[in-house]
């Protein structure tokens, strides 16, 4: 067998669950191995230490990512300017803000948007908002 083709039971394990797209064979190690090394020279308990070493670099790869990623929408998030919108919901029947469905929390900002672009009034808001909750069937009229 071509060295290029060897592979070892805990390497070809290993592969299954971590294929590199950039490889043919998929091997996730072939790219990090210093030239001149081959795996048929490399003992199972070297081949452990390389798995558990990448399994480490890839648990802090995770966390930067997440932190990363958590820290950036902050930053968006920083830039809005939430606006309570409790205030358009009708008072009879009460209607709690967090018990609505999501999608119709954003219908509602969306007839906010719409509502200020097009500088409504607060009573014609509100009656939009009404008649939103009623389409969707939230309340009845």
């Amino acid at each position: 067998m071509a060295k290029e083709e060897y592979e070892t039971p805990l390497i070809d394990s290993y592969n299954r669950a971590h294929l590199d797209v950039f490889r043919e064979d998929g091997g996730w190690y072939h790219r990090f191995l210093p030239s001149g090394v081959f795996l048929e020279e490399l003992s199972e308990e070297i081949e452990e230490e390389l798995i558990a070493a990448y399994n480490e670099c890839e648990r802090e790869a995770e966390d930067l990512f997440e932190r990363s990623v958590r820290m950036r929408f902050a930053e968006i998030f920083d830039q809005l300017d939430p606006v309570d919108l409790r205030w358009l919901l009708p008072k009879k029947p009460p209607i709690e803000w967090k018990d609505l469905p999501v999608d119709v929390q954003r219908g509602i900002q969306l007839l906010f948007d719409e509502g200020t672009t097009e500088e409504v009034t607060e009573r014609t808001l509100k009656k939009r908002v009404r008649q939103y909750l009623i389409e969707r069937f939230i309340i009845e009229e």
